[in-house]
């Protein structure tokens, strides 16, 4: 690493004036050394190549211009805008003599802090009303409550266009004076089936629990079935399905024809009743099917849109005052299915007569909508 480089050593020739007279010799010695580190240089460059990349990359901005360099100071951003802002001014204001092409506009920049600001009055809020720092409303005040039951209830009056071409439509039936239509009892049967999720995300529908009650209310057929397929989502929040009731279930196949013997004949109630059709891979006859979701004497005594939508709950509630699905942990079918046959059994003599005159209401009154 280190090497001498010159080496001189010297002393005095014995023909010097001075020996020549007898004088004591001395030995003197003279000596020069230049020590050089002649290290390799390419020790001193770091070893890694990420950060010689970097460095290089470092060095390249810094000659453009695009990023600082360590020996500089720190200006704050916009700074240099405002400075540079000034100094122009300044030199248009003392060279305004020489004419007026000489001087530069004034620059006004966005961010310019220097100047006062006008206030800013928002015309939506009124004085003395606290809003947040961010100007955004909170998210308290963005949540919006789910509207209760009472709420979403009908007003009483309020009938709209719709409800009253229904209504027109129903009293020229004059659904009184119809013969009376003969109901059997042992006849008629409420379903209603609880799903869990299969496949990716549990995407897929499966059938987890089926109940079936008579005409009075009496339970028929409740079981907790165990699906052909694998469970990947139980939906607890809302089927109430936990992986412990599915351990010992009934299989789907033996569920599915016992179910299909049971229905066989009868008169189905169920609300939006085509979900547990599919569910069962069951087909009924539409004769003998009573979806409560889609009878519009539910919808008109309940004070709703003929045309809406009405989940069970809600029904219940409007027109039996009872509550139904109001715990934490899920639905019950056999709750549902007794809460169908109530709200059916509620109109089943009036909506009865209607369908044995077989008149298509649906049809007749989607036709005066669309006109």
């Amino acid at each position: 690493m280190f090497g001498i480089m010159n080496t001189l050593i010297g002393g005095e020739s014995a023909s010097t004036p001075e020996k020549s007279q007898g004088q004591p010799q001395k030995d003197q010695c003279d000596m020069f050394i230049n020590v050089v580190y002649s290290g390799d240089k390419e020790k001193s460059v770091s070893q890694n190549p990420n950060h010689e990349r970097f460095l290089k990359k470092r060095k390249f901005l810094e000659r453009k211009g695009l990023l600082r360099s360590k020996s500089e100071p720190y200006i704050p951003p916009y700074r240099h805008r405002r400075d540079k802002a000034k100094a122009g001014k300044s030199s248009s204001t003392g060279s305004s003599t020489e004419g007026s092409h000489s001087q530069r506009p004034k620059v006004i920049f966005k961010h310019d802090t220097t100047r006062p600001q006008p206030a800013k009055v928002n015309p939506k809020v009124e004085p003395g009303v606290r809003r947040p720092v961010s100007g955004r409303p909170s998210k308290r005040s963005r949540k919006t409550k789910k509207p209760t039951i009472a709420q979403r209830a009908p007003v009483p009056g309020d009938v709209s266009d719709s409800n009253q071409r229904a209504i027109s439509l129903l009293d020229g039936l004059n659904i009184p004076a119809l013969a009376p239509a003969s109901i059997n009892p042992s006849k008629y049967a409420a379903i209603d089936c609880e799903m869990v999720g299969g496949g990716p995300q549990g995407q897929v529908s499966m059938l987890a629990r089926c109940s079936v009650v008579s005409y009075e209310g009496d339970v028929i057929f409740d079981e907790y079935i165990k699906p052909d397929q694998l469970v990947t989502c139980y939906r607890t929040r809302w089927s109430g399905i936990r992986p412990k009731d599915l351990v010992n279930a009934m299989p789907f196949q033996e569920a599915k024809k016992r179910v299909a013997k049971l229905l066989h004949g009868k008169v189905v109630v169920g609300h939006a009743v085509h979900h547990d059709f599919q569910s069962l891979a069951y087909v009924h006859p539409p004769s003998h099917t009573r979806d409560t979701q889609k009878i519009p004497l539910l919808n008109l005594k309940g004070g709703f849109e003929v045309q809406r939508t009405v989940s069970l709950k809600i029904l219940s509630k409007a027109i039996l005052n009872d509550e139904i699905q109001t715990g934490k942990n899920g639905h019950s079918s056999l709750e549902d299915a007794r809460a169908t046959m109530k709200l059916y059994r509620a109109v089943a003599s009036d909506w009865e007569k209607v369908l044995a005159t077989g008149y298509n209401f649906w049809g007749v009154f989607k036709g005066l909508t669309s006109k």
